[in-house]
């Protein structure tokens, strides 16, 4: 593993966590989705893979099946959780836009203007 990476991996563990800081009920969801899906999918939605893993996929489905089967304060929380990664990551909102269909997503998206109260 080149050196480069282990400074980017700590940077994204500290901005991922600082994320799960904005709401008190959503730090576990939080949580979950960070070592579920954006930390799986980093390579797809940060930096230059053409598309995801399988790691990054099966994570997002499980979130997508946890957003599904929630109730409601639950589901707002993971799409909190998601809509702070997409405004406080660099994380690339075209490749986002294209992980429901890549992944076989049905309920969540990583998008910086979506309504979670809804």
């Amino acid at each position: 593993m080149s050196s480069n990476i282990i400074p980017t991996y700590s940077l994204l563990v500290l901005i991922l966590m600082s994320v799960c800081i904005v709401l008190a009920n959503a730090d576990a969801e939080c949580e979950y989705v960070n070592s579920n899906l954006l930390i799986p999918c980093e390579g797809f939605l940060m930096s230059g893979s053409d598309s995801p893993n399988t790691a990054c996929c099966n994570g997002a489905q499980t979130i997508d099946k946890l957003f599904q089967e929630s109730d409601c304060p639950d589901r707002e929380a993971i799409c909190l959780c998601l809509k702070n990664a997409a405004q406080t990551l660099p994380i690339d909102l075209q490749k986002a836009a294209k992980l429901p269909a890549l992944c076989n997503l049905t309920y969540i998206s990583i998008d910086p203007n979506v309504e979670c109260s809804k």
